[in-house]
């Protein structure tokens, strides 16, 4: 009995004496690996994009200038019109008879002002008759042009070419002078219209270049004209811009369509640099990223100012570091303030995966 108690005894004192024993990794402070990059410089000239509405840059009611029934209609909804087309045309018989009267009355007042005319010149006739013969003249002859006008605005052509938006007239109606008869669009050029954030509407003195693209419709990248700014933001906060965009004959633009407009700016800051968007972290409201102390291989957070997105996973920064610092660009929400890292070595090109 009394050797079973002592090889229990002895157990206990064992087991107390090893739990007593530090521990080697408790010990040992865990270093965390990092991946680690340095700032890169970036353009002065940087680019931003926004969604635009194409629209057509003018818009055209149709409309005869003699009222009478549609003899004609030539185009439809959806149409392509070239400038000069023929359009529509109202009934002629009325204004040709118009012109033949009038051109019965010029002819026989002409034959009397040119007899009237030779007898002036042969001093034998009064002045006061070749006044009234003149006169006559000159208001036939008005009487007869105004006759061929209207029998020249029985058609109505395209006064630009465009895409008839809409017909409202069909043939056989009885239309009146100034009634719009077709809707058409310009296709000379069209207009663009971007709402622009006031953050960036405020530097729009340091504008340079514009662009859009429609990658449906078109691979080519065209440049814009700007137009002009509405003075006045929207309920939203967003200033209206409107560009042009000439139609040079090889795009498929249609009004309606979304495009992707770029802005190309000065940037404010002469130097702009671009880090990884993986390095920067947010503490209160504010962007920091991790500065790498190669002393003693350590870190500490850095307050920066973004200015964007660079494009390719990468931010730029306009204010707070160097090319020549060294950031943190892995696990950078898990880090604390003078914690100390490694660095993972960077994989070669020829070793993918790290197997080699």
């Amino acid at each position: 009995m009394d050797k079973k108690f002592s090889v229990i005894l002895a157990i206990l004192v064992a087991l107390i004496f090893s739990s007593c024993a530090p521990k080697q990794n408790e010990q040992e402070a865990i270093t965390r690996k990092v991946k680690v990059a340095t700032p890169k410089k970036d353009s002065t000239v940087l680019t931003r994009n926004f969604s635009g509405i194409i629209q057509e840059s003018t818009e055209t009611n149709l409309a005869f200038r003699v009222a009478g029934p549609i003899e004609k209609i030539n185009i439809k909804e959806g149409d392509y019109v070239k400038k000069g087309q023929l359009v529509a045309q109202i009934y002629p018989r009325d204004y040709q008879i118009q012109v033949d009267a009038a051109q019965a009355q010029y002819e026989q007042v002409k034959s009397e002002f040119e007899r009237l005319a030779e007898l002036k010149k042969r001093e034998s006739v009064s002045a006061n008759d070749y006044e009234k013969a003149l006169a006559g003249e000159k208001m036939l002859r008005s009487k007869l042009e105004h006759a061929k006008d209207q029998l020249n605005d029985t058609k109505l052509y395209a006064p630009y070419s465009g895409y008839i938006q809409s017909v409202k007239y069909s043939e056989g109606e009885l239309v009146d002078a100034g009634m719009p008869v077709a809707k058409l669009l310009d296709t000379d050029s069209y207009s663009i219209e971007v709402d622009l954030p006031i953050s960036f509407f405020v530097h729009r003195e340091n504008f340079t270049t514009f662009t859009c693209q429609q990658p449906v419709v078109s691979d080519s990248v065209f440049q814009l004209q700007l137009i002009g700014h509405k003075a006045k933001a929207s309920n939203n906060q967003l200033f209206t811009t409107k560009f042009r965009l000439p139609n040079n004959g090889d795009t498929k633009f249609l009004p309606g369509m979304n495009v992707e407009v770029g802005i190309s700016y000065k940037s404010k800051c002469e130097c702009p640099l671009h880090v990884p968007l993986t390095s920067v972290f947010n503490d209160n409201g504010k962007a920091f990223v991790w500065i790498f102390d190669k002393t003693k291989s350590t870190i500490h957070k850095r307050e920066v100012i973004t200015d964007g997105l660079a494009g390719e996973g990468r931010v730029r920064i306009s204010s707070g570091i160097k090319t020549t610092d060294t950031i943190i660009v892995s696990g950078v929400n898990a880090l604390h303030e003078g914690e100390k890292v490694e660095i993972l070595k960077s994989t070669s090109e020829t070793n993918i995966g790290g197997l080699l």
